[in-house]
């Protein structure tokens, strides 16, 4: 009767860290930005410069980004970019699916209300808004209580040069960006009807 192999335990300890490598490389757009910075290596090579690049380039004004800290929920780095004209947006999200999307403007939403003001009697918190250094913060909560909103607004800062190199990572460098072709005919186009001498 022929001897059954046995696992040993390094080799199951290989086999689960080699299976369990891609689930974590696929979670890699959500983390939440160490202000270290040292949990990111992209960091790392975030000059300030490369960070500008990387706002301009996404059609964000650098003195309108704002973060926040909000327990139990980390920022989705793909949900970072513009928001309306020139402002900053980015989603925490947390794994039961809760989330607290953060929009900055230079001008107050009308519709918010102040998060402070926001009573734990609201059992679906309405869009609530702090002003930080003349910055306008918006929040909106999907699966988040009136507490989770007033604190996301008391906790409202500029982020540190290396937080926001590690938050802008994943926003494309402007040399990724489509290029413009110059053989392409001016107009929008449609086909020319023009008709020569003679009809």
């Amino acid at each position: 009767m022929p001897r059954r192999a046995r696992a040993t335990l390094p080799s199951v300890v290989l086999l689960t860290a080699l299976l369990a490598a891609p689930v974590l490389t696929s979670c890699a757009g959500l983390r939440a930005a160490d202000p270290s910075g040292a949990d990111d290596a992209r960091a790392d090579g975030g000059s300030a410069a490369d960070v500008d690049a990387r706002l301009a380039g996404a059609g964000v004004a650098r003195d309108l980004v704002r973060v926040t800290h909000v327990d139990g929920l980390a920022v989705a780095t793909q949900s970072v970019g513009v928001s309306g004209d020139e402002g900053f947006g980015a989603a925490y999200v947390g794994p039961d699916g809760a989330q607290v999307l953060l929009r900055t403007s230079r001008t107050a939403d009308p519709s918010a209300v102040a998060c402070a003001d926001l009573t734990d009697d609201d059992v679906d918190p309405p869009l609530c808004g702090v002003e930080h250094e003349g910055v306008h913060v918006t929040f909106e909560g999907d699966g988040v209580d009136a507490a989770t909103l007033r604190a996301a607004g008391e906790a409202v800062r500029v982020p540190s040069g290396d937080e926001l190199a590690a938050l802008v990572a994943d926003l494309p460098e402007v040399g990724d960006q489509p290029v413009e072709r110059g053989d392409l005919p001016p107009g929008d186009g449609a086909p020319r009807d023009d008709v020569g001498e003679g009809g």
